[in-house]
């Protein structure tokens, strides 16, 4: 009886931990300080929005000559844009210029993390692309986490394109995968239905996953596929989470997609 009681009390502690510190099991962000300078960056321009009264986002905007488009990139769980914005050279060297901010809590952008407060804050940065680029010149980039992040904009909007590198099925299967024994439904709060959100999309989709990923199982990417087969879904094997743009594979397809805007 003690026993039984013993695991009752260790569970319930190990619930109210993930309740409560799951930011901590989601999110990985760097700090910068305010006068931080991105002196390491080329053709780069800090840019800064306010979605509301309490929330300042900071993004960095990679220009181009006469660019092909502008793509909104969402990046990973983890850093800040110090570290992610290396990853604009791959997309201003194919013309397009790169705006790509952090989310609340990361880098310079402050406010309190929610799943519906960084949804909002992605369609408001959305929205101010499209009253200076218009729509039809956007692409929607989502990697990693930024995957779940990309699909809910383009869900309610009308992007050119979306394009989701390691997707995840969602942010509750994640979870439910990796605390099977636990009521991940009813203690997270950063569900982020990629599933649910796909379904909405009416722009192409084009979906980059490596069959060695070691964080987000290729199965993720095999099952939102079969989930919404309009989706274009590029498998590269022997591609681990972070390393899918050293295959020729990879940068084949983008190429391709991208070459031309459409």
């Amino acid at each position: 009886m003690k026993f039984i009681l013993f695991i009752g009390i260790a569970y319930g502690l190990l619930s109210f931990f993930v309740y409560w510190y799951q930011e901590s099991l989601i999110f990985f962000p760097d700090v910068l300080a305010p006068d931080y300078e991105f002196t390491h960056f080329k053709n780069v321009e800090e840019m800064y929005f306010q979605p509301d009264e309490a929330t300042r986002l900071h993004a960095l905007r990679f220009t181009v000559d006469n660019p092909k488009g502008v793509i909104l990139y969402f990046h990973g769980n983890a850093r800040a844009l110090d570290s992610w914005g290396y990853v604009a050279e791959e997309y201003t060297r194919r013309g397009y210029e790169i705006v790509m901010p952090d989310y609340r809590g990361f880098g310079k952008s402050t406010g309190l993390r929610s799943e519906e407060g960084i949804t909002n804050d992605a369609k408001y940065i959305y929205n101010q692309l499209i009253a200076k680029h218009g729509e039809a010149n956007i692409v929607l980039y989502g990697r990693s986490l930024g995957s779940g992040i990309a699909c809910a904009v383009a869900a309610t909007s009308n992007p050119r394109l979306l394009i989701l590198e390691t997707p995840y099925y969602s942010l509750l299967r994640m979870a439910s995968e990796q605390m099977r024994y636990l009521p991940t439904r009813w203690l997270l709060r950063f569900h982020f239905r990629t599933d649910k959100n796909l379904k909405n999309v009416t722009c192409p989709v084009y979906l980059f996953h490596g069959t060695e990923d070691e964080l987000i199982p290729y199965q993720h990417a095999l099952d939102l596929k079969d989930h919404v087969p309009t989706t274009v879904l590029t498998t590269v094997p022997g591609a681990s989470h972070n390393n899918l743009s050293d295959f020729d594979l990879f940068n084949e397809k983008i190429d391709e997609i991208l070459r031309n805007g459409d």
